[in-house]
């Protein structure tokens, strides 16, 4: 009676532990840094929210501080998919794999070239 009674809270907490994680892989904040063709390194933070299924975000970079939106966020499996505006003639297309708390990928732009990044979860 007792192994039962124990198997059935550890079920319990388990289940409980996994309605709290909530939200998708990719929710959260992300240390990312970047490398361009030209070898240019750029430092920045990915923050993801998922509302219900609707993913919203935004990439902070870390030298200037300027806060860019994410458009259209979007998680298929495991793979991150958005774009970001760079200026009013330039959107860069981003693709990024995540694999638990390691996030890789690239990017592609008209002016901006192509380029790779990876990052780690922080929170």
């Amino acid at each position: 009676m007792i192994r039962v009674t124990v198997v059935i809270l550890l079920l319990i907490v388990l289940c409980a532990s996994a309605s709290f994680a909530g939200g998708s892989a990719i929710a959260g904040k992300w240390s990312c840094v970047s490398n361009d063709e030209r070898g240019t390194e750029v430092a920045f933070t990915l923050a993801v929210k998922d509302d219900g299924g609707k993913l919203a975000g935004s990439l902070t970079i870390l030298q200037s501080g300027d806060e860019i939106e994410l458009i259209e966020p979007a998680l298929t499996g495991s793979t991150f998919t958005f774009k970001i505006r760079i200026n009013a003639e330039e959107v860069v297309d981003l693709t990024a794999h995540i694999d638990g708390a390691k996030i890789q990928g690239s990017f592609k732009g008209k002016a901006s070239g192509t380029g790779t990044f990876k990052g780690t979860r922080q929170d």
